[in-house]
């Protein structure tokens, strides 16, 4: 099926659906992307540290 009839079918765009194909074609899926900047926890990988310091000063929790 042509771009053009797929657009007129679903009632958007043909550059949406040009879009869409050379997403799928690129990263094989349609699911959109990430959005915003990834977080950054500066407790990654202090699990064992913090579990010490509660140890130490369970009162401080």
């Amino acid at each position: 099926m042509s771009i053009r009839k797929v657009a007129t079918r679903f009632g958007v765009t043909k550059s949406l659906v040009q879009k869409l194909v050379k997403q799928q074609q690129a990263s094989g899926s349609l699911l959109p992307k990430q959005r915003g900047k990834p977080r950054f926890s500066h407790l990654t990988d202090a699990e064992t540290e913090v579990r010490a310091l509660v140890a130490g000063h369970p009162d401080a929790t």
